[in-house]
């Protein structure tokens, strides 16, 4: 009987159970308040990866999380990545963060992780849900992950688009767009020819601030960001920056 369930067993992996989605707020290792509902209420779908440190799984899948987050354009089009830990603290989950790129929200689980992590009864890690719009959850458990066509895969079937997502501020735009100093911690300066309507987003999409120039150069003044990944859009280019303090 042992042997039996083993069989019937073998590579079986728990999912999420629920078919709608359900509203939190927690705060990410960076000091960024992420409130789920906002997201979705925005149009976006959202992409949670459960996960914690030492999970071997979890280790193996995120470098092709964070691949398939640039191919859908960091969290500025269809699709808005974030991962959650159900036990770690702040401080390990930005070891892991600066170990594998991550710029999308990571909320530990000592700063909310572990309730949410209950209330969608996820039993075994990693596991990915997608979240549509309308609050369903559409993919209970992304699974298995062998590469990143395999995430792109299941996101395009759902009719989520990629998107270019500029990763590299010294490479040359179109309008020779250029942001420094990266990371910034007081300020960060933006040069470009004919610069006109300039704005700032954080890692939510949320805009922060909108500058109006007709100077080839703009300060902006960082020192009241809180520490994590912002977006400034400028002659219909999207450039990336961090702020650490």
């Amino acid at each position: 009987m042992l042997l039996i369930l083993m069989t019937l067993g073998w590579g079986v992996k728990a999912q999420c159970p629920l078919h709608t989605a359900i509203d939190f707020t927690a705060t990410d290792c960076h000091g960024t308040e992420v409130h789920l509902f906002d997201i979705l209420d925005h149009g976006q779908y959202v992409l949670i990866d459960f996960f914690f440190y030492n999970c071997s799984g979890c280790n193996i899948t995120v470098p092709m999380m964070v691949q398939s987050y640039q191919a859908f354009g960091c969290n500025m089009h269809d699709v808005y990545y974030m991962e959650i830990s159900d036990r770690d603290s702040d401080t390990m989950c930005q070891n892991w963060v600066a170990n594998y790129g991550v710029e999308y929200p990571t909320i530990s689980g000592l700063a909310g992780g572990s309730s949410i992590v209950d209330q969608y009864m996820i039993g075994s890690f990693p596991c990915v849900i997608l979240i549509a719009p309308d609050h369903s959850i559409v993919i209970n458990d992304l699974w298995p992950i062998d590469n990143v066509q395999d995430i792109i895969h299941a996101l395009e079937n759902q009719g989520i688009q990629q998107h270019v997502c500029s990763t590299d501020i010294n490479e040359p735009s179109p309008f020779v767009l250029n942001l420094y100093p990266n990371p910034a911690k007081e300020n960060v300066t933006l040069k470009g020819e004919n610069l006109s309507t300039i704005s700032v987003y954080n890692a939510l999409g949320q805009k922060l601030n909108e500058f109006l120039t007709k100077g080839d150069e703009l300060n902006i003044n960082t020192a009241n960001y809180a520490n994590g990944v912002y977006f400034v859009k400028a002659n219909e280019t999207t450039l990336r920056f961090v702020v650490t303090h």
